[in-house]
């Protein structure tokens, strides 16, 4: 699991975050897609921007990595009000 955590990291740096945004971040995509069943990437990048961040900061790659760290920690869609970090 580490390895995929340096991934998204890795992906999230190249997009000009510091490692300080990265838990805001992952906060705000998982409350994005709480209660949205199966929203697509650009539905959550939509409302990613309502709240400040780039339009197009995540792709679906990025967008996986944050949705399957969550589940492996034991969180279901229903869960993701909380914040999560690493």
């Amino acid at each position: 699991m580490e390895q995929i955590v340096d991934v998204l990291l890795s992906r999230l740096s190249q997009k000009g975050l510091s490692p300080e945004e990265v838990p805001w971040l992952i906060r705000d995509v998982l409350n994005a897609v709480c209660g949205a069943g199966d929203p697509a990437v650009d539905v959550v990048n939509r409302r990613l921007a309502i709240l400040g961040w780039n339009e197009e900061i995540l792709d679906g790659v990025t967008f996986d990595l944050i949705v399957y760290l969550a589940e492996e920690r034991g969180e279901n869609r229903a869960e993701y009000r909380t914040i999560w970090v690493k």
